[in-house]
């Protein structure tokens, strides 16, 4: 079959390191919170300047950040919080000062010995342990900020799925404006901020709607139910600390246990569990993704 409904061939490296999306962060995030929270950190060891050079919202160029620069500024603070907006973390260490990462598809934030890969460690007082930013394909990112909220990365975000504060019918009345695919659609940070391409695979087919069909056709009454199985996706991806394919581990090393939990994703040509229909993959501009031919129109 042509156009979008061509069978995409899977290929191994697009199911094997899929970026971390909100779970996974969120993982790291609360792990971290447990182990670094209140410590003061020592030194900052930058292995590899480029973590230091972010591509910003738009992917184009936005810092270049000295390594000694971003060392002086950090050492002897202490980290009072980390928290997460959208796919980033953001490690408080004062009123006047933040600094954030983003792991992008293979990145780690891991606490224990330094890392043999590491592209930058972070000691802390009283901790014979290190916090190691390691990253295999090196598009991760670390980098300062006197105000996290104004960042231009963080400031584009759409809202957060799981705030008490997302406004659903603001959302849908927003997305069935729009004319790009349901796939693209959900990508976009813009829009919502955290997914990415396995919960929205999983959303969509647990929504019975296709990730080709385009944002304008839902009907209003669609957009509550897809809403629940955005967040269901998400609560069940952390409640199991995550999907790990290849790369991803939690802030312990630790691999995530929700790879079982999924549906669809990185399934093609299974049998649908609903009414055993072989799944498809295809490519949505750009990005694979898997659904049932059958049960998602």
């Amino acid at each position: 079959m042509g156009g979008d409904e061509a069978v995409w061939g899977i290929v191994l490296g697009v199911w094997a390191s899929p970026v971390p999306e909100l779970p996974e962060v969120e993982t790291v995030r609360r792990d971290l919170v447990s182990l670094i929270a209140g410590k003061k950190i020592s030194d900052v060891i930058i292995r590899d300047r480029r973590v230091l050079e972010g591509f910003g919202p738009r992917g184009g160029p936005r810092r270049a950040v000295r390594a000694g620069e971003f060392t002086r500024a950090l050492v002897g603070r202490t980290v009072r919080d980390v928290l997460r907006r959208g796919k980033y973390l953001i490690f408080d260490v004062g009123e006047d000062l933040s600094f954030l990462a983003h792991l992008r598809m293979t990145g780690r934030l891991v606490v224990g010995p330094v890392a043999a890969d590491a592209r930058a460690h972070f000691a802390f007082e009283e901790m014979s342990q290190v916090l190691s930013f390691s990253d295999t394909r090196r598009f991760g990112e670390l980098w300062l900020a006197k105000d996290w909220r104004r960042d231009p990365s963080i400031a584009a975000l759409g809202p957060e799925p799981l705030d008490e504060s997302f406004d659903a019918s603001a959302w849908g009345r927003d997305l069935r404006r729009s004319g790009a695919k349901m796939q693209s659609a959900l990508l976009d940070q813009k829009r919502m901020a955290g997914l990415g391409n396995i919960y929205v695979t999983e959303a969509l087919f647990l929504s019975g709607i296709r990730p080709t069909r385009r944002a304008r056709t839902l009907k209003s009454s669609q957009i509550l139910p897809l809403i629940e199985n955005i967040r269901r996706v998400l609560q069940e991806g952390l409640s199991h600390r995550g999907v790990s394919f290849r790369d991803y581990r939690d802030a312990r090393g630790q691999r995530g246990q929700a790879r079982d939990r999924l549906l669809v994703y990185g399934k093609a040509k299974s049998p649908c569990p609903r009414c055993n229909t072989l799944f498809r993959g295809l490519k949505v501009s750009g990005r694979g993704t898997v659904y049932c031919p059958k049960c998602q129109k």
